[in-house]
């Protein structure tokens, strides 16, 4: 018996170590805040389970590239996707970004019509992107 609960003290004390050490290195070395001061196009960021707070529609010009700039400022992960089977806009994903990571894309329409954005993490983090 006194050998097993030596082995569950010493796990004890190592996930204490562990989690302490992690704490002080977040303290030490915090994430660098994503600059998205200077951002042309459109910008999204996730934070408490929104896009921008409304999950805003998005228009966008038929073959003209839009640049987009997806910024996490939350503390859960998110990413964003569109995905449409019709073909008439460029489908891609995010990787998942973790807090003040970003990604950038271009979002190109081929046809007029009416397109899902989403984060795969979040159903109620939706919205429309408007090509005309």
């Amino acid at each position: 018996m006194s050998v097993r609960n030596n082995a569950i003290a010493v796990v004890a004390i190592a996930c204490i170590a562990v989690g302490g050490l992690w704490g002080v290195g977040n303290l030490l070395n915090p994430a660098e805040e994503a600059d998205v001061s200077g951002v042309q196009g459109v910008l999204l960021l996730a934070q408490r389970s929104t896009f921008n707070g409304t999950n805003p529609d998005i228009w966008v010009q038929v073959d003209v590239p839009t640049k987009l700039v997806v910024v996490n400022k939350d503390v859960v992960m998110h990413d964003l996707q569109v995905k449409d089977d019709s073909g008439g806009i460029l489908n891609f994903e995010t990787a998942p970004l973790k807090a003040e990571q970003h990604f950038n894309a271009a979002l190109v329409a081929y046809r007029p019509g009416i397109y899902e954005y989403f984060c795969s993490y979040h159903p109620e983090m939706r919205g429309q992107i408007i090509a005309d």
